[in-house]
């Protein structure tokens, strides 16, 4: 509880800055993403079926040097349907498959709340093309478990 509370007593600067701002001017962010029993190669993070990929941290990083930015909830969805939360760093969350999940590929997304000093309050919208194998021979050799990507991001009120 401490936790969540600290978050928000960090966030309400970040907001009182941002509401005077035009609102064209939004976070310019990467994420670092980091995973676990999944692999990202060739535009996919390939999991493979009946296997659980952990997405073990989210951290901003923004691009306007020596200015905070941060976000205060990740939301995931798996083809498109809300599957969970997760509202404290490092923002980890397990995605489980079964053998019932379809071999083939799926959509994931992570929509987040992102706030950063002098800027815009905004929402941010990761997409990863998920591929599902039926075995790990499957996936391309060369992958990675760490890497950063450029979220989507629109005014929060555009949502």
């Amino acid at each position: 509880m401490n936790k969540i509370l600290s978050m928000m007593l960090f966030a309400l600067p970040l907001l009182a800055l941002t509401a005077c701002h035009d609102e064209d001017d939004l976070p310019d962010v990467d994420f670092n993403f980091t995973i676990e029993n999944a692999t990202r190669a060739d535009g996919y993070l390939y999991i493979v079926q009946g296997e659980t990929m952990e997405i073990t941290s989210i951290e901003v990083v923004n691009k306007d040097s020596g200015k905070p930015a941060i976000i205060t909830a990740a939301n995931f969805y798996w083809d498109y349907y809300y599957i969970g939360s997760a509202i404290e760093p490092p923002y980890a969350f397990t995605i489980e498959t079964g053998e019932d999940t379809p071999l083939g590929d799926h959509i994931l997304q992570v929509e987040s709340p992102l706030y950063a000093e002098g800027k815009t309050a905004a929402t941010s919208v990761v997409t990863f093309r998920v591929r599902v194998v039926a075995d790990a021979s499957d996936i391309p050799t060369g992958g990675e478990q760490s890497f950063v990507v450029h979220p989507r991001t629109s005014t929060t009120a555009e949502k």
